[in-house]
């Protein structure tokens, strides 16, 4: 179920639309006996490695995002754990108060990681928020016997969370070159159509299965077919690789709010 699930995700409109286009070109090219031996490293050139190095572009972002997370994490569990175990006289209720303000940073950050592009400022403005709220709260700790090095520790943390939170911004608006993105799409769709030409030629040469006919007519067309799902479907792991917090492929990033609770442990557990 799961290599299909896989598939589903590769696989879309434009997928049949292009296939459908390549065939089509083809099957006119066959019937008018229209042939050219057209260079297929050509193909190469102009698609493939566009498309592959797109990919590869996407991928080491989605490796950063996932870095970023990471520390965000990090930064606020050692901002908690100060909070929650070094104050000489802490009331149990700010430990709780702790929890909840960074649960809804979290909160906050998944809001926005998972929304529209154009419609997230609102929750860029809630993580900041949060922030200061945690930034007031880490000075309520002085009173509860907190050193004044530890809320600087704290503020330090929140800091590098803040700068984490910025890289993931940057990761999340800026993405592929509109330029390249456009010239990929254009010629995805030209080329197999161009190529049927060649296509219609290397039908040729299953000429000899003529005695029969559906298998005739499965080969001739299965080079045209293979040729614009490996090329589309290419295009598709890019475009989902492109925003890796939209929470549509199977890669994407997410935001685990139970983990982040598990994470924020204010009880010794005996591991026994």
């Amino acid at each position: 179920m799961k290599f299909f699930k896989d598939f589903y995700y590769i696989t879309n409109f434009k997928t049949f639309l292009v296939t459908f286009l390549s065939i089509s070109a083809t099957y006119v090219c066959i019937e008018k006996e229209i042939t050219a031996d057209l260079p297929l490293a050509l193909v190469s050139i102009a698609i493939i490695f566009p498309v592959v190095f797109a990919i590869n572009s996407a991928y080491a972002r989605r490796e950063q995002g996932l870095v970023s997370l990471a520390s965000c994490k990090g930064f606020m569990n050692g901002f908690y754990r100060i909070a929650a175990d070094h104050p000489k006289d802490l009331d149990p209720e700010k430990s709780v108060e702790c929890k909840e303000k960074i649960i809804n940073l979290f909160n906050s950050l998944k809001r926005f990681l998972e929304s529209d592009p154009e419609e997230s400022k609102s929750f860029v403005r809630d993580v900041y928020v949060d922030i200061k709220a945690l930034s007031e709260f880490s000075k309520t700790l002085l009173k509860q016997g907190l050193h004044g090095r530890s809320v600087s520790r704290m503020i330090v943390f929140l800091t590098r969370f803040t700068v984490a939170f910025e890289e993931m911004q940057m990761i999340f608006y800026y993405r592929t070159p509109i330029g390249l993105k456009a010239y990929g799409k254009i010629f995805l769709v030209v080329f197999p159509v161009l190529y049927a030409p060649s296509f219609a030629l290397l039908a040729t040469n299953f000429e000899g299965l003529a005695g029969y006919f559906w298998l005739g007519i499965f080969f001739s067309y299965l080079i045209p077919t293979l040729y614009t799902i490996i090329l589309v479907s290419l295009d598709n792991i890019q475009t989902q690789l492109e925003h890796p917090f939209d929470q549509f492929g199977s890669d994407d990033i997410r935001v685990d709010i139970d983990e982040i609770e598990q994470m924020l442990i204010s009880e010794v557990i005996n591991k026994n």
